[in-house]
């Protein structure tokens, strides 16, 4: 074919393709698809990513507390495990606390013959006495000479003190009473102090003698992370609350240094799964030498986040044993308020 005939027929010339022009209902079609895949493929990804998983202890799953559900277990920032009682009962074969009621004291020989026993804290410094008058009604006079009226005692087992002679002696007791502020205190006191004679006393001493495992006494040694500083007190009263199982608010008084008894501050060897009252395992004043050894990421959703807890290296002078550790309660800092378990 000449030259002639192909650009009469058209060969030898590109063929341009007319433009296109999409129409605007397509172009919106093709945008829905576009998302629709890339939001299926985001749900595959995420279904096909493993759970994060609770952190364990010793083979105990340790869920981070939701509400106002009681945690099995869970782990400071540095892996510091607090238990619940069923925790140490299963992993450490011990009973945190226990309450056995009595009614009666003992004369005291060293006392005279009254019915007056020293109560001291877990580095033997006194707290004040807890006393019985004729009648035979308790009180207790603090280390300012007045005195409380009592109206309950409960022995709550075995705690955490310098000294093993005193952990083996004297038992932790709750006591109640009408003032001052704080509503009472526990305090260490002698079991010879427990009158033998009335029933409930041997009960108690029967429930002491037999504490499972011979209690907790002291939470577990850990690394010191911080520098050594003076205690001090809590102060969490009443910025800071917690709520019991069935959400009622329940104040942190107790938690607060108590003047009227040498300024002593409670530690505990674990926060949770505890009866109110039952946490407490031993206590120091205010100034006493401390440092800090963990803490927890995130704050108590059972204190709506107003409460969180410190473990502490509690400095003792005793040679035989230069530090106690325990959990001592403080506000929640802002920085972690609202922050969640991840």
């Amino acid at each position: 074919m000449s030259a002639e005939s192909r650009r009469a027929s058209g060969q030898g010339h590109l063929v341009r393709p007319r433009h296109f022009r999409p129409q605007p209902a397509l172009i919106r079609r093709m945008v829905r698809l576009l998302v629709l895949t890339l939001t299926l493929a985001a749900v595959a990804s995420a279904s096909a990513a493993p759970a994060a998983k609770a952190p364990r202890f010793e083979g105990r799953k340790c869920t981070p507390p939701a509400g106002y559900r009681i945690a099995d277990c869970r782990l400071g920032k540095h892996g510091t495990p607090d238990l619940s009682r069923a925790a140490w009962r299963a992993l450490r074969g011990a009973e945190v606390t226990i309450s056995k009621r009595f009614y009666v004291l003992a004369p005291n020989p060293t006392a005279g013959g009254e019915r007056s026993w020293p109560m001291i804290d877990s580095l033997a410094q006194p707290m004040g006495t807890l006393d019985a008058d004729a009648r035979g009604r308790m009180s207790v006079r603090a280390l300012d000479g007045k005195t409380y009226r009592v109206t309950s005692v409960r022995l709550r087992g075995r705690g955490c003190a310098a000294s093993p002679d005193q952990e083996r002696r004297f038992a932790l007791m709750q006591i109640i009473a009408k003032e001052p502020v704080s509503g009472g205190t526990q305090a260490f006191v002698d079991t010879a102090a427990i009158d033998q004679t009335a029933a409930e006393g041997r009960a108690a001493l029967a429930a002491f003698a037999g504490q499972f495992g011979g209690g907790t006494g002291c939470g577990p040694a850990g690394r010191e992370v911080g520098r050594v500083r003076a205690l001090a007190d809590p102060n969490v009263y009443p910025a800071a609350h917690t709520r019991l199982s069935n959400g009622q608010v329940n104040d942190v008084k107790e938690y607060d240094a108590k003047p009227a008894f040498g300024r002593i501050v409670y530690f505990m060897s674990n926060t949770t799964q505890v009866s109110v009252g039952g946490i407490t395992r031993g206590m120091v004043r205010v100034g006493t030498p401390v440092a800090k050894v963990d803490q927890f990421a995130r704050c108590d959703p059972s204190s709506d986040n107003t409460l969180t807890w410190r473990y502490w290296a509690i400095r003792t002078g005793v040679a035989s044993r230069p530090r106690l550790y325990g959990w001592i309660p403080a506000r929640c800092p802002a920085s972690i308020r609202n922050r969640q378990p991840g």
